[in-house]
């Protein structure tokens, strides 16, 4: 082959090979993110420790097939491997295992071409190495008892067995439950004690702190949730089903390179916005209804968390505006709130107070015990890989929470009879920083005339 030639095939290649990597997504958390991470963590385990975190377990949906599969959230932070029957292992100093030597170590599933020909390739060690430019990677099937110096090691920093690890899948024949069976028996054996609140420790604190990638996966996951929201604004009419609310979110997340929704959409109208966690969404929205969406995107692992309560017919009754006032005003208190430095429970004091005090002054209360039951819940959360995210209690420049406030009145409760059936959350995601709070699902409306003026407005998605 001449030189010309052979110049012209390798470019051949190279506008091949882009051209493959141009048909999928490219903003994933890079491989020195998760080697950062890993490195963080091993700075924090004892001499003679070893870390030990391993994948999520596959679960089956009904007969031959399983649900979509889900990533331990801790593991996926630490490798950015999204495959089953995998565990890692971290040492603080090097090691030797299975000829190598170093302080890190991943044991991943193989290239099974029959497998791979019904769900997809299997990245195995030459596939997760260029993904993750780590070097000592063997296939799980070489995780032996005799892999792990016990005898060297003075502690065990894992979470695996409050995690249900173990437990899970001691039931199952495959490499997972092997493997877990084989640390919980060296664990018993040798008599190291598991370091469990410590791994729990580090883990929320870290997870806790957002990195600059993960502020903007967070905030692609929180944007996109807003176009859906807004778009069940402009479409919701009397007559609409729950679970066509439901479509109409789940429709913008998807369209908007969302892989899945953050948690089971929440979409409950009447006096099904008065249950906390209303999934069934299968009832009819009737006019003078309102319907509470606490529906959001997940992006690249990274989930938003965005609750808005919009009248059926576009326009809130006097009762329903009055609790929506309360609610938007216990928001703005508890956002005000998120200051660096302060202790989170700040957060939910503030909202609570002014929710207390609105009730008591309108008469659906008597004091805040009683004010109480119709704001049962807490006012925040930490926000990331889960919905309900590992983090400190101090809230630090880079941490994300929710700030969602809720007035819940069903039917029978001890006040005038208007109030029945009236379910309200407003909910949006808060990044902690130095300058303030910054509110990073801003963009859908919260003010009682802006939703009512978006109502007004030509949906997306027309029937």
């Amino acid at each position: 082959m001449t030189f010309k030639s052979t110049s012209l095939f390798l470019f051949g290649i190279l506008v091949s090979f882009c051209s493959i990597a141009q048909d999928y997504p490219t903003d994933y958390l890079s491989a020195s993110f998760h080697a950062d991470r890993r490195a963080a963590v091993k700075k924090q385990l004892s001499d003679k420790g070893v870390g030990i975190f391993f994948a999520g377990q596959t679960r089956q949906r009904s007969n031959d097939t399983d649900f979509p599969y889900a990533q331990n959230k801790n593991f996926y932070y630490l490798t950015g491997l999204d495959e089953p029957n995998a565990v890692l292992l971290l040492f603080k100093q090097p090691v030797s295992l299975l000829g190598k030597t170093g302080t890190e170590f991943i044991f991943v599933q193989n290239r099974d071409p029959f497998k791979e020909l019904w769900t997809g390739k299997i990245l195995g060690v030459d596939g997760f190495r260029a993904k993750s430019n780590m070097e000592n990677i063997f296939i799980n099937e070489e995780f032996k008892a005799s892999t792990l110096p016990m005898a060297s090691i003075d502690s065990v920093f894992s979470l695996f067995r409050t995690e249900g690890i173990f437990n899970k899948y001691k039931a199952k024949e495959d490499a997972l439950s092997r493997m877990a069976g084989t640390v919980d028996s060296l664990i018993a054996t040798s008599k190291k004690p598991v370091a469990t609140r410590s791994t729990l420790n580090i883990m929320r604190n870290l997870r806790g702190i957002k990195t600059a990638e993960e502020i903007t996966l967070i905030k692609k996951a929180a944007s996109i949730s807003a176009l859906g929201h807004n778009d069940v604004m402009r479409s919701i009419k009397p007559g609409m089903k729950e679970f066509q609310a439901q479509a109409i979110m789940e429709y913008h997340f998807k369209n908007n390179g969302s892989e899945f929704p953050g948690y089971g959409s929440i979409n409950g109208s009447a006096e099904n916005a008065c249950v906390l966690h209303y999934v069934t969404n299968l009832k009819t929205i009737k006019n003078g209804d309102l319907l509470l969406s606490d529906c959001a995107a997940e992006y690249h692992g990274y989930t938003a968390d965005v609750t808005r309560t919009i009248p059926a017919n576009g326009k809130f009754t006097e009762a329903q505006k009055t609790l929506y006032e309360i609610v938007l005003a216990a928001q703005d208190a508890g956002i005000a709130a998120c200051q660096a430095g302060a202790p989170m429970a700040n957060v939910d004091a503030a909202s609570r107070a002014v929710v207390y005090a609105e009730l008591i002054k309108l008469g659906i209360a008597k004091n805040n015990m009683e004010a109480r039951t119709y704001f049962p819940h807490g006012t925040s959360h930490h926000l990331g890989l889960d919905v309900h995210d590992l983090g400190p209690s101090t809230l630090l420049p880079g941490v994300v929470i929710t700030v969602e406030p809720g007035i819940y009145i069903p039917a029978g409760s001890k006040c005038d009879k208007k109030w029945w059936n009236i379910g309200i959350r407003i909910e949006d995601d808060i990044l902690i920083t130095e300058k303030g709070p910054e509110n990073l699902s801003a963009g859908s409306p919260r003010k009682v005339a802006d939703i009512e003026k978006m109502a007004k407005q030509k949906r997306v998605i027309q029937n």
